[in-house]
């Protein structure tokens, strides 16, 4: 009787020792983490009158003589910042300054003013339809997109929509959750949620790319150069620009991550920040690349 439990308790052990063994789930332990952030105040280009008037002298300081007078909320281009005093250029092409804490800057678009565009033009009955050619197709609305303008973006919008639609999993929600870690971050600190801006989203995308192509973690890319002459050759107009990189295997671990470093987080909630672009692609080195692109354009 004691051989035959024998013989089954044998036989059992060796049942148990043939069974397969489970699959573990891969660990993402061997990946790498990092970090790095970078900031920039831009130049002023144009400010708006604060005060209820602001002299215009011909020289710097108050003891030049006053050659015009400019009134709260007009906007004046600015040549140069001299101290505590901008330079600045008058609709009649008139050079002075103006003392700068009576203005702000402010980010102001390139465009053809109101002012200077003809009245539109009721075609005859027989009258061919002009066709879109006045307007600069580099400035064309995206959803009003000319064919050539169409024709210059499409490499680009297309890959990182490919990429944004990828291996490793759904970018794109990984882009709007970063976004939504950002501005509950602010609004935890009492400070305005950022605006997202797709050039500086594309932007973003493009130098996530980059760094996945080109195999390296830095703000300086071999191919666009820094962050800020980026944004510069994709026509970002912007008053402040920083730039948050991390490298990690999810979106929430980059977060934690960037939150923990002095030079992030003051991106992340600094106050002059307005508007936001993140780009997110994987990588065989951190599973994920972020790139946190901030810009400020007051109006």
């Amino acid at each position: 009787m004691k051989k035959k439990y024998l013989i089954l308790l044998v036989l059992s052990i060796f049942l148990v020792s043939c069974r397969a063994p489970q699959e573990r789930p891969v660990e993402d332990n061997n990946l790498e983490t990092n970090e790095s952030s970078i900031f920039k105040t831009g130049d002023v280009e144009h400010c708006r009158i604060t005060s209820d008037s602001a002299d215009v002298k011909s020289g710097i300081g108050f003891d030049f003589d006053t050659i015009a007078t400019l009134k709260r909320d007009d906007v004046v281009r600015v040549l140069e910042q001299v101290g505590d005093w901008y330079v600045i250029q008058l609709d009649n092409n008139q050079v002075g300054s103006i003392d700068a804490t009576s203005a702000e800057p402010i980010v102001r678009d390139v465009e053809v003013d109101e002012e200077e565009v003809s009245p539109p033009h009721e075609p005859e009955a027989n009258e061919e339809q002009p066709g879109i050619t006045q307007q600069d197709p580099a400035r064309a609305p995206q959803d009003e997109t000319t064919p050539l303008a169409e024709e210059q973006q499409q490499p680009i919008t297309t890959r990182n929509q490919e990429q944004a639609q990828g291996q490793g999993g759904n970018l794109r929600s990984q882009e709007e959750r970063m976004v939504q870690l950002i501005n509950q971050e602010r609004e935890r600190n009492g400070l305005p949620t950022l605006q997202i801006d797709a050039e500086v989203a594309q932007v973003a995308g493009v130098k996530s790319q980059d760094m996945v192509d080109n195999d390296y973690f830095s703000h300086y890319s071999p191919t666009y150069g820094s962050p800020f002459e980026m944004l510069d050759s994709f026509g970002v107009n912007y008053l402040h620009a920083g730039e948050n990189l991390a490298g990690n295997n999810n979106v929430d671990n980059a977060h934690v991550a960037l939150m923990g470093s002095s030079g992030h987080r003051q991106n992340i909630l600094n106050p002059n920040f307005t508007h936001v672009g993140i780009g997110v692609r994987t990588s065989p080195r951190y599973g994920f690349v972020y790139t946190q692109m901030f810009i400020s354009k007051p109006r």
